[in-house]
């Protein structure tokens, strides 16, 4: 090999390379499966919650999904066409179209609860059945001893896990990307209201469900209302079955409910700040309560309420950074736009491949 071949190779080499770079620097991937760790392909085998090897041998198109949190994960991935059957009751009707599916529950009144309809299931001869491990073992034992290939998961106890829980469904049908999406979606907004409501002063709240209980430190709906920037007086007490006596002595500047619902009655109850000022915000119960990626709206709809002048201040903070708005260095030159030498790297690039034309030409000059 000549000179002139070597150099050349050794240019292709560190161009390419600092491409690689320039593409990990700037946090891009070729596809999302590979950002997210996780890819689509069929035939799939994974283990679940019960330690069965579920095997998926290709791209489910007819699915069940036995909670309305797992209809609203597969929602929020534009994939709700491939739902045949789910809960379809006012527990999903914000979902647009699922008044359209079949609904897979029956009340179960030696339990006082709503289980599978195995019969309603098996009739809708679906690829795919899942069941986070809020349905009852007994169950998913009847539905896969009827044939069907059910994937039954542990649900989300954070909301760090419904990142996993998220892209676990994606997977199972073959919306990798889309699940990546979604799950920026609501990672951005989590992480937006974060900042807005960091230095915040926190209003003292309490949450009532109007049923006799609250939410505790430990719970999701408790995670909710911290990250939206509350303190909840709840957060300590021993049981969801709250003690009157423990309210009253907290006095809540602002009590949480839900939509249409009726507030506890207890005495002192009426006395608190709360109540006194009349302060009471609502809250859709379907998105409380449903372990999902509308968690977010949640999130961003309380801190709108609580902290609107820090939220907005946080939303203009982060329209101009994604303006994508260059600056100038004091030696006059052009920084990149993320600020990680990315803009350096690409121009290295450029440099690198304009030698090569260079190289070329002298070459073909001779």
């Amino acid at each position: 090999m000549d000179r002139n071949r070597v150099t050349v190779c050794v240019l292709v080499a560190l161009a390419l390379g600092l491409a690689f770079a320039a593409g990990l620097a700037g946090g891009q991937s070729i596809e999302s499966t590979v950002a997210s760790g996780h890819t689509c392909e069929f035939p799939l085998t994974v283990e679940d919650n019960t330690g069965q090897q579920v095997e998926i041998q290709e791209e489910p198109q007819r699915v069940v999904a036995l909670l309305p949190s797992v209809a609203q994960q597969i929602w929020e991935m534009d994939a709700e066409e491939k739902v045949v059957g789910m809960p379809v009751r006012e527990w999903t009707s914000y979902l647009e179209g699922s008044q359209n599916r079949t609904h897979v529950l029956t009340f179960d009144d030696s339990v006082g609860l709503s289980v599978p309809d195995t019969e309603t299931i098996v009739d809708l001869d679906p690829d795919l059945v899942l069941a986070p491990n809020e349905v009852p073992e007994d169950s998913i034992t009847e539905l896969r001893n009827a044939g069907l290939t059910v994937h039954y998961y542990e649900r989300p106890s954070e909301l760090d896990g419904l990142t996993d829980v998220m892209n676990r469904t994606g997977r199972l049908l073959g919306e990798c990307e889309a699940a990546d999406e979604a799950i920026g979606e609501m990672t951005e907004t989590f992480e937006l209201v974060e900042s807005a409501v960091a230095d915040e002063q926190r209003p003292r709240v309490f949450y009532d469900s109007g049923f006799g209980t609250t939410v505790t430190e430990g719970s999701l709906q408790h995670e909710l209302l911290t990250t939206a920037g509350l303190e909840n007086i709840a957060a300590g007490f021993e049981s969801l079955q709250f003690d009157p006596e423990q309210v009253v002595a907290a006095d809540p500047e602002w009590v949480i409910t839900t939509e249409g619902g009726q507030l506890s009655s207890f005495p002192g109850y009426n006395g608190t700040t709360a109540l006194q000022e009349d302060q009471i915000v609502r809250v859709d119960p379907n998105l409380f309560n449903q372990r999902g990626p509308r968690y977010a709206d949640v999130v961003e709809n309380l801190a709108e309420t609580f902290h609107a002048e820090a939220l907005a201040t946080a939303r203009d903070n982060d329209s101009t950074d994604d303006s994508g708005d260059d600056s100038v260095s004091e030696n006059g030159t052009e920084d990149s736009a993320d600020g990680d030498g990315t803009g350096l790297t690409v121009v290295a690039v450029l440099v690198a491949l304009s030698t090569l034309v260079v190289v070329g030409r002298r070459r073909a000059d001779r």
